[in-house]
């Protein structure tokens, strides 16, 4: 897993709240397959990381879906990637 591959998801993240307007939960895996990640571990290991580092919060009900956090889009919105 690179940092190249959960800079890409969560700007895709980014990118899915954005369409919609407000901050919502996602699936992590349509997100991953979105950027080019069809294995489930590795989507699972950048989902970690970017959630230790506060940048993603899972959804507590359904642990597979995730959504950005206010620290996630600041990272993005001040060209940290």
């Amino acid at each position: 897993m690179s940092n190249v591959a959960s800079d890409k998801f969560l700007l895709k993240l980014f990118e899915k709240t954005a369409e919609i307007g407000e901050i919502s939960y996602f699936n992590k895996y349509d997100i991953g397959k979105e950027v080019g990640l069809s294995d489930k571990q590795e989507v699972d290991r950048i989902t970690e990381i970017l959630h230790v580092d506060g940048f993603v919060s899972y959804n507590e009900v359904m642990p597979s879906k995730v959504q950005i956090t206010s620290k996630g889009k600041k990272r993005l919105e001040n060209n940290q990637i």
